[in-house]
């Protein structure tokens, strides 16, 4: 099966979240020429629109004001020379965007989980609007010391709506963007397990801001652009107060990009966005992040995914309907040249080939299949922000009669155009004694096929300690708070296994691993858990 045509022109996305380029890459103080310097390296890498997020917390980000209150963090205050100088650095970001042909997106934090930050900072959990209102604020968290981390606006209350309104359209008829992107990735819009049922107000939120964009857009000459960065389901989505099902139908969304809030979930149905985008004219760009899931960014202490891993993840996009990828969080490279090119600016040059579906296919693919929220408690158990449970597991009981399970793993391969692809599992508190029967879409793989060995050399550096930015006790609201990234534990021992996959019996898209415990060691007594499964695909040259 061919990989489906992208459509339109654009491919790749870069989001510039509120305050990581600020801090990380510009200079304190910051200049005119540093702002076009950034702009120049982000166009160099081939990118196609570039998204600086410039609202957060009630606070102005890039730009200022009378009308609202501009970012108090220390962070921003090295902007304060241009802006009290008269410039605006976020219309210089646009100039020179556009100077250089890019596309310029205004991003807004519909609502944002870092008030435990700037509370540390000692400006507290926002502007006046969060501040001075906690009778708009959402009432009451779900368990789980993680969400008393943020302090998100309650979206049931038509002023807060208005006042998202307000902030998008004094930015719009201020300055020359191309569009707004509503990022929705905190925990919660609305009071526990209200958001379905409120799903009609912020879709009329939404239905307001298209409209604004759109009267704008006649005034200007051009359509502005709205898009939507959302959860990596639509279930969860739904669950949240986000019906984006209804917002493609109604042509309210130019794009929408879904993604997990943290982590890159190669195995997402991806799919179910694409069927509802390639029925109308709205675009799919699913977002690269920059860690598999929370045990892999402990285990590697925080080092990014390696380009074969994003060569993967990217191919999986295109191959379920995407028409290109959106970068987010990709600032976590600076600290680590021996994984990508050394920090910026060359490590910007990792998006070259990503925005080519051909180019990825003559790359090695590294696909990983791991619990993406697994052995995380700060929400509960194994639970995304979402409170949807994130660890996909086969659990071989062996007091079982016949302990079996399956995993269902998405590749977006023809293996038979590459020159060979291995699919590797490792069964925790597995023993050489133990033996299994493995199949693939419900052929058999013979025994003499499949490799193990229980001596696999691996990373981890749970045992370290964090940095300090996460895991510095602080204070939010007067309740202790928890490390941001909670130290983890070592691995239990474990087998890894691995054999050849070829098509047949592995298929495009969606395929299902059976594994079954045909002889328990009898001097084992831990249950075998597999919930890592990677393939490796390399290309024929």
């Amino acid at each position: 099966m061919k990989t489906p045509m992208p459509r339109g022109q654009r491919r790749l996305i870069y989001v510039s979240d509120p305050s990581s380029i600020a801090s990380r890459v510009l200079p304190d103080p910051t200049a005119e020429k540093d702002l076009r310097r950034w702009v120049n390296d982000v166009a160099d890498s081939e990118t196609d629109t570039l998204i600086q997020e410039v609202y957060t917390q009630a606070w102005t980000v890039y730009w200022r004001c009378e009308k609202f209150d501009y970012d108090a963090r220390p962070q921003h205050r090295r902007f304060l020379p241009l802006l009290d100088a008269g410039v605006q650095p976020l219309a210089v970001l646009i100039e020179e965007s556009h100077r250089r042909g890019m596309e310029f997106i205004a991003g807004f934090r519909i609502n944002d989980n870092h008030a435990h930050v700037s509370i540390k900072q000692g400006v507290g959990a926002g502007g006046s609007f969060i501040v001075n209102n906690p009778q708009w604020a959402v009432a009451e968290e779900p368990p789980g010391d993680f969400y008393k981390l943020s302090s998100p606006l309650d979206f049931s209350f038509p002023e807060v709506r208005e006042f998202i309104l307000s902030v998008m359209t004094e930015v719009v008829q201020r300055f020359d963007v191309d569009g707004i992107e509503m990022c929705f990735r905190d925990h919660y819009y609305f009071p526990v397990d209200k958001g379905r049922e409120r799903q009609p107000l912020l879709t009329d939120m939404v239905t307001k801001i298209r409209a604004m964009l759109d009267a704008e857009g006649r005034r200007k000459g051009k359509r502005l652009q709205l898009g939507a960065r959302v959860f990596s389901t639509l279930e969860e989505c739904q669950d949240l107060g986000l019906d984006v099902p209804t917002w493609i139908r109604t042509e309210l969304l130019d794009y929408v990009c879904p993604s997990d809030v943290m982590y890159a979930d190669f195995n997402a149905p991806y799919n179910e966005f694409a069927a509802l985008t390639r029925v109308s004219n709205c675009m799919l760009y699913p977002a690269i992040m920059p860690w598999s899931s929370w045990r892999a960014r402990k285990r590697m202490g925080h080092a990014p995914m390696t380009q074969d891993n994003r060569r993967a993840l990217a191919q999986n996009f295109y191959g379920a309907g995407a028409d290109g990828v959106s970068i987010y969080n990709h600032f976590e490279v600076l600290r680590f040249g021996a994984i990508s090119p050394p920090f910026y600016p060359l490590a910007l040059h990792d998006f070259h080939e990503l925005r080519h579906p051909e180019r990825i296919l003559q790359g090695k693919r590294h696909y990983i299949f791991d619990p993406t929220w697994g052995g995380f408690v700060g929400f509960g158990q194994d639970k995304a922000s979402t409170g949807v449970v994130k660890a996909n597991k086969i659990v071989l009981r062996r007091a079982d009669p016949q302990p079996q399970g399956e995993y269902v793993f998405r590749i977006y391969e023809d293996l038979n155009q590459a020159r060979g692809a291995i699919l590797l599992l490792r069964g925790f508190n597995m023993t050489p004694a133990d033996q299994i029967a493995l199949s693939v879409n419900g052929a058999v793989i013979p025994p003499e096929a499949i490799s193990c060995r229980d001596d696999e050399m691996r990373i981890d550096l749970r045992g370290q300690p964090d940095r300090p930015s996460y895991t510095a006790n602080i204070q939010a609201g007067g309740v202790p708070t928890p490390s941001l990234v909670p130290p983890g534990s070592p691995d239990p021992p474990f087998t890894t296994c691995w054999f050849a996959l070829t098509a047949p019996p592995a298929v495009y898209g969606e395929n299902r691993l059976d594994v079954q415990l045909l002889r328990s060691d009898p001097a084992a007594q831990e249950d075998i858990v597999i919930d890592e499964i990677e393939v490796f695909v390399v290309p024929r040259p």
